[in-house]
């Protein structure tokens, strides 16, 4: 195969979705065109990323079963979801470049597409040192979830709306983290192998739905773009896209800041979400069923958090 034809049909994969030609009748369809394609990109988004949780949160409902019957040791297992941290925090750094310049649909695909495939083999895996390099294997395609998803939402809705439409699309982590707490406390009863490939299956099926359902711009269905005084958000010319990114992202001292009380506030949501089940199961003798019952009430309560900030911080902050 000629590798040049391959490597120009692989970047054409990822390429930004070329616009369409198409004149709308009247203000009217336009505007009821774009509310229908806003509304279904919130959800496929939304569900879209809830799946990304069911094939990379399984683990930890999984690790007290697999401590016991594989005799693997909790040192081993935090080495596990911590080499999965770092390299899902590098890959989601990364991956923001190419998501800002690639088509989101694609990314966002792949990425979901080869974290169920990497998950059926740590499901059928009964050596440490496979353990550990799927896991962090997995954390790195995991990383292209999250910068497409932003993409999607900053290209179909203004700034006006998007803490709120924001919020709503935030709830999919929660979404997802009750979603596998509750299957896999099921499935973990019944082998702890399942708590990986059945996630990984329902993973496929969505990355199918999403290729027909999601869009990557508005311009892609011939909708025109946002911009800034439509109002929208604003599109920099591709040219200009390094001194954008020195000026509005690494010298912004909110980004930093956000980036800082993040930081702290995932430290607590993950210490409790990935060793909440073995806490509850080992130290206080609950069953792993009752277990993620638990922490998906914890996930609810974060769901409702989520949905407040994002419509206060529209009405009375500005967004």
């Amino acid at each position: 195969m000629n590798i040049d034809r391959f490597g120009q049909r692989w970047l054409a994969f990822f390429a930004p979705a070329p616009a369409l030609a198409i004149t709308w009748a009247d203000a009217a369809t336009e505007e009821k065109a774009r509310r229908k394609w806003q509304f279904r990109i919130l959800l496929w988004a939304t569900v879209g990323y809830a799946t990304f949780y069911l094939v990379r949160k399984n683990l930890p409902i999984a690790m007290p079963v697999m401590e016991h019957d594989l005799g693997i040791r909790k040192t081993q297992l935090g080495l596990f979801l911590t080499l999965h941290g770092v390299l899902y925090g590098i890959s989601k750094f990364a991956n923001g470049f190419l998501g800002d310049r690639c088509n989101a649909r694609s990314l966002m695909v792949v990425g979901l597409a080869c974290s169920a495939v990497l998950n059926v083999w740590f499901g059928l895996s009964s050596t440490i040192l496979a353990f550990g390099l799927i896991w962090m294997a997995n954390g790195w395609v995991q990383g292209m979830g999250f910068p497409p998803c932003a993409r999607l939402l900053t290209h179909w809705f203004p700034p006006k709306k998007l803490a709120t439409k924001m919020s709503i699309w935030n709830t999919s982590h929660c979404i997802g983290a009750v979603v596998i707490l509750l299957l896999g406390g099921f499935l973990a009863t019944r082998g702890w192998r399942l708590c990986f490939l059945v996630p990984a299956l329902i993973a496929l099926a969505c990355v199918v739905i999403l290729w027909f359902k999601v869009a990557d711009t508005p311009s892609s269905k011939g909708l025109p773009e946002l911009t800034e005084n439509e109002p929208g958000a604003k599109n920099n010319p591709q040219d200009d896209f390094e001194s954008d990114l020195v000026r509005h992202v690494f010298r912004n001292k909110y980004i930093w800041l956000v980036s800082v009380a993040n930081f702290f506030v995932y430290t607590l949501r993950y210490a409790v979400f990935d060793w909440g089940p073995t806490v509850l199961t080992q130290a206080k003798h609950i069953q792993i069923q009752n277990a993620a019952w638990m922490l998906a009430g914890f996930e609810v309560s974060g769901a409702i958090g989520a949905l407040l900030g994002g419509w206060l911080t529209d009405r009375f902050f500005g967004g």
